[in-house]
């Protein structure tokens, strides 16, 4: 369901009283189904409040001010945004905060899993990166090229896919016949698994011939073969933080545009063993 291009989740009925009321959240397709989503809904459960959703397949500023006329009409007491980029697009609502949801540290953590593998002594880190046109994406490749810059580190030309095990499988095969491949950030976790067999395929192993770190911690990422490195975000620390933000505003307390927390490297068997051992 759509209003040009936006729609809200699910078929319109009539809202669920909360003691505290009900947020209004607008996401993407990329977001509307991810674990920010998740971890801010279950802060919200924790706080009492409701959350109505509406997703925008594009960018433009009327799909965007749809959502947000459609959740003024359900009386929302705040509005979060999953994607910053969508902030730009917004005109002021008078009455309504309205603020980005809370960053989980994509640059920290990128900047963390780069000097956890050249601690390992490799000379450099290839990234298997996310689409370019990504926030997200983004500042994980930045976190990894400035920290191989502050090093004195060569930059290896960065491999793309699109977030998916396949891609990262497929990326895994060109990085497979590179040379001097011993170390790879892949800016997250199911990629890192299309890595993990296309490396196989290829007769390295991981970590004998190349350590390997991800980001997300995924559920799954503990049981990958091996168990994989990675940045773990907390998701309902973020939504915390989010709504603590917009409470404050709601209140008419200053309070920071965005909240951030910071994400925490969790190493395992991927990058834990010396190569060639």
């Amino acid at each position: 369901m759509s209003v040009d291009d936006a729609g809200p989740d699910g078929p319109l009925r009539a809202p669920v009283l909360h003691p505290r009321g009900t947020l209004g959240v607008i996401a993407t397709a990329a977001t509307v189904t991810g674990p920010v989503l998740h971890g801010l809904r279950a802060a919200a459960r924790e706080q009492g409040y409701e959350v109505s959703v509406f997703s925008v397949t594009g960018h433009s500023g009327a799909a965007v001010m749809a959502a947000v006329a459609g959740l003024r009409l359900q009386g929302v007491a705040g509005i979060i945004v999953l994607d910053a980029r969508l902030v730009a697009e917004m005109a002021p609502v008078p009455g309504i905060p309205l603020i980005p949801a809370a960053s989980t540290g994509q640059y920290e953590g990128a900047r963390r899993a780069t000097e956890h593998l050249l601690a390992l002594g490799h000379p450099t880190v290839w990234h298997l990166g996310g689409p370019e046109e990504g926030t997200i994406a983004r500042a994980r490749e930045r976190g990894w090229r400035e920290t191989l810059e502050r090093h004195g580190a060569e930059i290896p030309p960065v491999v793309r896919g699109d977030w998916s095990a396949r891609s990262g499988y497929r990326a895994g095969q060109s990085l497979a016949v590179e040379p001097g491949v011993g170390a790879v950030f892949s800016a997250n976790d199911h990629m890192a698994l299309g890595l993990f067999a296309a490396f196989a395929e290829a007769g390295m192993r991981v970590p004998r011939d190349a350590h390997v770190v991800g980001f997300d911690d995924v559920p799954e990422a503990a049981y990958f073969a091996p168990p994989l490195s990675t940045v773990r975000q907390d998701f309902i620390a973020a939504g915390r933080q989010t709504l603590a933000v917009l409470e404050a505003r709601i209140d008419g307390v200053p309070a920071p545009m965005r909240g951030t927390v910071e994400a925490e490297l969790v190493v395992r068997e991927s990058s834990r063993c010396l190569r060639g051992s």
